[in-house]
């Protein structure tokens, strides 16, 4: 039954779809925090003012990720209350679509179905893409851009009409997590190259029109940010050089990625090898072989060559690999034939472990006492949050931001201007430490004291403070 295409489908949708409700369950049942605290909070943020051009995260500009995962999130938030569920719904879903984008771009460029079929079920229990693809992160409509991308490279070679749909991948790709989402158009001339029409390609009105939507699109929302003080120097000087050029504290040698795969890529490593190897093999007989080899090199030079090295960056090598493993347990099936269902009851065992125990593991000390400041937060006050709780450490300000029942401003310096310029009643959370010097500027008083933060209130003349 596996053998047929209907069947292999409905396996890899069933099991994607239990990694998706295990990340799911894990968001319901923990606080969001940390970067997935924060991109809920933009996200929230969109959804609740109507603007959609400027990012903010608790008042202040946000210019480190372009806008695509934000506004795909706050489309969801017009329609359901802003919780861990509904801002983890796309980037979970997005995982189910991943896998079978996959599948039918395996089927498209190698021979048979088993090799497609391995490929998802060793995507879907690849640790670190169970890992990364948790919370509100930016990884799965990253590497669906990324698919689709590789999927044009590879039609364009037959059809030249698809170069427009690389270019406008390509610029999905960008929107969502900046320039690693044009790794596709790196591709695409090694596939043109080996089929003899690179530079028929290249100079071809597809290419025109490819460059044209893409660096339109780059372009227009560049222009649109720039006019906000900082965004250049911010995105384009420290997002996106200091990561390829400078490095900074998350400096690591040109080799780090192998030892990252060598500690984390288990079991398959030493099949996606073998695949490899394989795929080398093939590379005079199908030009499918070139699309995965290219792949793998490329996005592998790329992120080693690059100065900052993140585990999460290895997220867009892993379908490349899943191909490569895919290929391997294809070429063992024809010495063990029921390989396709042992692999397949193990990727079902795999998925329903992460399931079973999805929400479990410890939580920050720090964290309920930001929950249970949220918590006291009043929802018709104007709510300001020090500097120092917004950018010190511990990290609170991500889980305050979206779990605070009204939208947060954070303070330039010590909250006197900002209090001073608000009418009615206004909260300020603040770091314990800071709380009796911050009370004393504004005139206000401790309403509200943990372990990690206060709510400092201000006196409003005629209303009072009101203490909960």
């Amino acid at each position: 039954m596996l053998a047929r295409t209907t069947v292999q489908v409905v396996v890899l949708a069933a099991i994607a779809t239990i990694v998706a409700l295990a990340n799911l369950a894990d968001v319901a049942s923990k606080p969001l925090e940390g970067d997935s605290a924060m991109y809920g909070t933009i996200a929230k943020t969109i959804a609740a003012t109507g603007e959609w051009r400027r990012l903010t995260f608790n008042g202040e500009p946000y210019f480190n990720k372009p806008p695509l995962h934000f506004w795909s999130n706050a489309l969801v938030l017009l329609l359901l209350p802003p919780t861990g569920v509904s801002v983890a719904l796309v980037p979970s879903l997005l995982g189910v679509v991943d896998t079978l984008v996959l599948y039918a771009l395996c089927r498209a460029t190698l021979v048979g179905s088993e090799t497609a079929f391995f490929a998802g079920l060793v995507f879907l229990t690849t640790p670190e893409v169970v890992h990364w693809g948790r919370g509100v992160r930016l990884e799965t409509l990253l590497t669906l851009w990324m698919l689709l991308g590789l999927w044009a490279a590879y039609r364009s070679v037959a059809r030249p009409s698809a170069v427009l749909w690389l270019g406008m991948a390509a610029a999905g790709g960008w929107l969502t997590k900046g320039p690693q989402g044009l790794l596709p158009l790196a591709v695409a001339p090694v596939l043109w190259f080996r089929a003899g029409v690179l530079w028929a390609r290249l100079g071809s009105r597809w290419m025109l029109g490819a460059l044209g939507v893409c660096l339109g699109v780059i372009v227009a929302w560049a222009v649109l940010r720039s006019v906000e003080p900082g965004f250049v120097r911010t995105y384009f000087g420290s997002q996106v050089m200091e990561v390829l050029l400078v490095g900074g504290w998350f400096e690591r040698g040109p080799f780090w990625y192998v030892g990252k795969l060598l500690r984390t890529y288990w079991p398959w490593l030493p099949l996606a090898g073998g695949g490899l190897v394989l795929l080398w093999r093939q590379r005079d007989e199908r030009l499918g072989a070139w699309l995965w080899i290219a792949c793998t090199v490329v996005i592998f030079f790329v992120i080693s060559a690059a100065a900052v090295k993140k585990g999460r960056y290895l997220f867009q090598l892993y379908p490349a690999l899943a191909v490569a493993a895919g290929v391997a347990l294809a070429a063992l099936t024809r010495r063990v034939p029921r390989l396709p269902t042992i692999v397949a009851a193990g990727a079902f065992a795999g998925a329903a472990v992460v399931l079973v125990f999805a929400g479990s593991g410890s939580v920050r000390p720090h964290v309920p006492d930001a929950l249970a400041t949220a918590r006291m937060l009043d929802p018709a006050a104007t709510v300001l949050l020090s500097h120092d709780a917004q950018h010190g450490r511990p990290d609170v300000g991500k889980i305050l931001g979206f779990h605070a029942p009204v939208l947060l401003a954070t303070c330039r310096a010590d909250c006197v201007a900002e209090t001073a310029a608000r009418a009615g009643l206004t909260q300020i959370v603040v770091r314990r430490q800071e709380a009796p010097g911050v009370a004393a500027a504004v005139r206000g008083v401790i309403v509200h004291r943990n372990d990690t933060l206060a709510i400092v209130g201000v006196d409003v003349p005629g209303e009072g403070v009101r203490q909960r």
